[in-house]
């Protein structure tokens, strides 16, 4: 009878099928992943400049809510337009084919993964001598716990 640290040091025996099945439930959570990051990174995004805005301007309390309004709404627009073009997968990929190559089961690997690969995007776009406000770093890195936490809820546990 073979000992419980034995049936640990096996090999796998995974069949085409079971692969396939797991690369596809891989790629779905991985999907899914991606779009509650973007949709926490555009709402956070959309607030705080949205913030900015609504600060640079007093109205008067009659239009108010129209200004309020109008400042959300802009401000998503503006922010949108100046991160798409950030907005790559990469970093998340290379988090999520490593952890699942080497089998990784642990919520704070991908949580960890998901804000470090997040929080990367402005600085690997950005020119040498820019400098980044905190604020939006923490809203991307706060996109990134999101979606590590809901890549590991559907896929990284079962890694």
């Amino acid at each position: 009878m073979p000992e419980p640290s034995d049936r640990n040091m096996a090999p796998r025996n995974r069949s085409i099928i079971g692969l396939a099945g797991r690369a596809l439930r891989v790629l779905i959570s991985f999907a899914l992943a991606v779009a509650l990051a973007l949709i926490v990174l555009l709402v956070l995004g959309s607030l705080a400049t949205g913030s900015d805005l609504r600060n640079g301007y007093q109205p008067d309390a009659d239009i108010a809510p129209v200004v309020d309004l109008l400042s959300m709404v802009f401000g998503g627009a503006s922010f949108i337009m100046f991160v798409t073009p950030t907005l790559t997968i990469l970093p998340a990929l290379v988090a999520v084919i490593v952890g699942e190559v080497v089998e990784v089961r642990s919520l704070l690997y991908y949580l960890v993964a998901g804000g470090l690969s997040m929080a990367a995007l402005p600085l690997l776009s950005a020119p040498v001598d820019s400098r980044f406000d905190p604020h939006y770093l923490a809203i991307f890195a706060t996109a990134g716990f999101a979606g590590g936490l809901a890549y590991w809820l559907l896929a990284g546990r079962k890694a």
